[in-house]
Parts: structure tokens; sequence; C-alpha cells
């Protein structure tokens, strides 16, 4: 599967034809679907039609940055004459008249929308289990779970069905499917793109961002999707609002300091020797890595559950009154301790986020460029150890999953995960890149660096025959611990 760089540039070069990748797509969403349930809906008629203008309009593609590339993205965003499904029994009411302004901008960029993909019910919960549409699966081991919420887009990148995805990302959305599915991912800073068409959760909380295989691939995608919005006001115009194109270059390694926490704790021993094993890639190429102070994340974790639980309540008021029944049981119990949340527990929360992004900038990224941590900090579970409908209750597995998540939603700050390694199933394990607000295209750089040093980013399974790649690096990193 070529990277949506590559991807675009053959189609603008005629080397393939916007049809036959679209049609190549679509053929692979066929093939996968049976054991991924990636998708919820695909659209190949108008996908093939729209493929084909493209292709007999030599101009588009000399202008539009993404001409004729395929793209499918989370089943949240409003587009015309779909009904977007929320990965729940209540749909959206009616078909959509306009689409969300980030897919519209994509378009516009070229890109083709074939489909859309699955996802939490009500993007509520980190392991892409659903119950009303069947459970999401890992592309690299359908026994194991896919992330959630935005567990469509990362099966279906991570599968190399389509290049690139848009998900959402309120407490590891986006970051938690890309890290198990061994692609890359970008939460932006808070609001960077429009949320206009999009579903809501946690409006305090809630980001829109991007899935693909590369960090180059994020860049392109933020480039093209970024900018303010009328229909948004409170989308913000930062680095990457300018002419839609994105012309970065991998940092430079010996201009770079990175931090590294002191004290990783509740991180299983195998995430950590692959964490450990991408600094020293990042050592050996030049670049200076601190022991830093790490901000309390448990807290600020506390703090951003506090938001998430009073905003969905009031997002789902309606809806549960007059159809509660039709939520899952384990998404109804995540949104009802939501109307029990005081409204002075719920301001003072909101009212703290300042000083803690103040105290995370000035303090942890005091002499640094950026923060590394772990995404994820397990290694991936089965679907069947983290079934909540099928226990009676939420097990502690799943709390873990957004651990190194969730607080950085809370700050509002920008962070990119990259694959840096395998756990001891053989699956992925990935390395969150966080800095300060508005430094996407900074972290994408980095990310770039990093994908220069290694190739867990271009490692792309096949379920029907390749067994995943597993790590070799634990001798050296202990040889480094024990120096």
């Amino acid at each position: 599967m070529k990277t949506l760089a590559e991807l675009s540039y053959a189609i603008k070069t005629r080397r393939i034809s916007s049809e036959e990748a679209v049609g190549r797509a679509l053929g692979a969403a066929d093939k996968w679907q049976p054991r991924l349930n990636a998708f919820r809906a695909t659209y190949p008629e108008s996908a093939a039609l729209l493929a084909r203008q493209i292709d007999n309009a030599s101009e588009e593609k000399a202008t539009k940055p993404l001409c004729g590339v395929p793209l499918a993205h989370k089943d949240m965003f409003d587009y015309p004459g779909h009904r977007s499904s929320y990965g729940s029994r209540i749909p959206q009411e009616v078909p959509a008249k306009t689409a969300a302004t980030v897919v519209d901008r994509l378009e516009a960029a070229g890109t083709v929308t074939v489909g859309f993909l699955s996802m939490a019910e009500f993007a509520l919960g980190p392991t892409g289990h659903n119950t009303p549409f069947r459970h999401c699966r890992n592309a690299r081991d359908p026994e194991r779970i896919s992330g959630g919420s935005s567990a469509g887009s990362g099966a279906a990148v991570g599968a190399g069905i389509v290049p690139a995805s848009l998900g959402s990302d309120t407490g590891g959305s986006v970051r938690i499917p890309a890290s198990v599915n061994g692609i890359t991912g970008l939460k932006p800073t808070q609001a960077q793109l429009s949320r206009a068409g999009a579903m809501l959760l946690s409006p305090s909380l809630d980001c829109v961002g991007t899935l693909a295989r590369s960090a180059e691939d994020c860049g392109i995608l933020m480039a093209a999707a970024s900018g303010r919005d009328l229909r948004d006001p409170t989308a913000l115009s930062g680095a990457f609002a300018g002419n839609g194109v994105f012309d970065g270059r991998a940092a430079d390694p010996g201009k770079l300091r990175l931090g590294f926490p002191k004290d990783v704790s509740d991180v299983d021993s195998d995430v950590l020797i692959a964490l450990t094993g991408a600094t020293l890639d990042l050592e050996r190429a030049g670049v200076a890595i601190d022991d830093v102070e790490l901000t309390d994340v448990s807290h600020l974790h506390k703090l951003a559950d506090v938001i998430q639980k009073a905003e969905s309540a009031a997002v789902h008021r309606g809806r549960l009154s007059e159809r509660g029944a039709d939520y899952t049981p384990h998404i109804r119990r995540r949104i009802e301790p939501g109307y029990f949340v005081s409204a002075a527990t719920y301001i003072d929360a909101l009212s703290q986020r300042e000083l803690w992004l103040q105290r995370f900038v000035e303090e942890t990224l005091a002499k640094v460029d950026a923060l590394i941590v772990p995404t994820v900090g397990v290694a991936v579970p089965t679907v069947e150890e983290t079934d909540e409908e099928l226990l009676g209750a939420m097990p502690d597995l799943v709390g873990r999953m957004t651990r190194w998540t969730r607080w950085l939603n809370y700050l509002g700050v920008p962070a990119l995960t990259v694959p840096c390694g395998r756990d001891r199933n053989g699956m992925p394990v990935g390395m969150q890149i966080v800095g300060r607000p508005f430094s996407e295209a900074r972290l994408i750089e980095i990310g770039m660096l990093f994908q220069t040093l290694t190739d867990w980013h271009l490692d792309v399974p096949d379920l029907f025959s390749d067994p995943p790649r597993t790590s070799t690096r634990q001798d050296q990193i202990e040889n480094r611990q024990h120096a």
C-alpha cells in the first residue's frame, strides 16, 4: 500500500488512474470486511464516477494536491445523502445536505470519499467494541481490538485499504486506534480543525484528527483541512492555515532536544522496552534526550473525566430520555454518571485548565522541543478480554487504555503517535510526541525524522498470509540500562 504522498504523486503523474486507485480501495474493503468489519457504508458508484471525472480533467490533477486519492472517514461526519450511524441504533435523523467542513476541504483538495467507517457507539470507548453493528477488529490480528473510538479508521488504514482517514479524539480516540494498528495518528491543538458537521460528544474536549501511514501524510491532511471556518467559530487558524500544501522536512537531529519522563508508571514492560528502543534510535541519530519531571497525569485524567461525563450527559439528555432502550447498557453506564456531576465540580475542572497548561509548558517542556510518552501503556488486548457487555463491567484493562492520552485532551495540546516497536504478542506499540499548542508542524517534522530512522510505519499486514513482525531490541536496551 502506498502512502498518501506516494499515491497522490502516482495519480498526478498518471502511473495509476484515480479510477484504478478507487477500485483497488473498494475491492480491498470488500475483501477485508468479513474479518475486520471496518466499514459502515461504501459508495462504489459515486466514487467511481468522480474518479473518472478527475482522470478526464488534467487541470485538476495539476492544481489539487490530493487529486483522485480515495479516502474513507469515521462515520460521524456529515456527508450529502448519507445518514451517519454514529455507531449506534440512533443514526442521524435525515441524510445530511452538506459535508462536514473537514471532509469538504479534503474533497476540495481532490480526494474521493469511498465510504464511512466503524466507530464505537457515540464515540464512547477506547477498544472498538460495538454491540449494534459488531466489533471492529485489528488489522494485524482479528482476535485483538482495533482501538477506539475511531476503530474503523485505524483498521482500514492499518490494513492498507485506504491511505488515510479522519477521526475524532476526545480522550485518545485517534491515537489509540492508530497505535494498536501500527499507523500514525495526530490529535491537533484543541479546535485546530473545524468541528462543523461532526458529531459532538464533549465540546470542551472533542478534537478532529488524522490517521495515516506516515507523519508526512498527517501533515498533508492537516494542510488541506485546516483553517478558520464560519460554520464553526471555535475553529482556529494555526500553523497549517495557508495554501493547503504541506512542505515540511524531517527535523534536524543535531538541533533537537526531546524530554523523556523520569518515571513512566502503569506501563507494561514490553511497551517500555519498545519506547526505550525508540529513544535509542533517536539518540544514535544525534537527538538529545533529557529526563524531565512529568505533570501529574492521573490528576489531569480525572479532571478530563469530569468534563467529559458532564458534557456528554448534556449532549445525550434528549436522546436518552426518548430512546434510552436503544443505547447499549455499557454506553448508558458511561453517560449517566454525568447527571450527578455538580455545576461547581464541572466549572472547577474547566477553570483549572489554563493553569495546568501553563505549568506543563513552563515546567515539563521548559528546555525541550517536545515530550516522549507512551500512547497505550498496555500490550494490545483481545476483543474477548475487553468486552464490557460480556464481562458485565469495565475491566481495569479498558480503563488503562486512556491513561496516557486523555490528559492531553484536557490540556488541549497536540500529540502525534508513531509506531515504534512490537509488544510480546507481536502487536504494534505507539510512541506519543507531545508539544506546545500549535506545534503540530514541529511534531510532524520530529515524526518524519523518526520514520527516516525506522520502518515500523511501512509494515503493512496481510491477515491472509504473513504473521506480524516482532521486535528484537531488548538486549541492546538492557545493555544501555546496565551501562
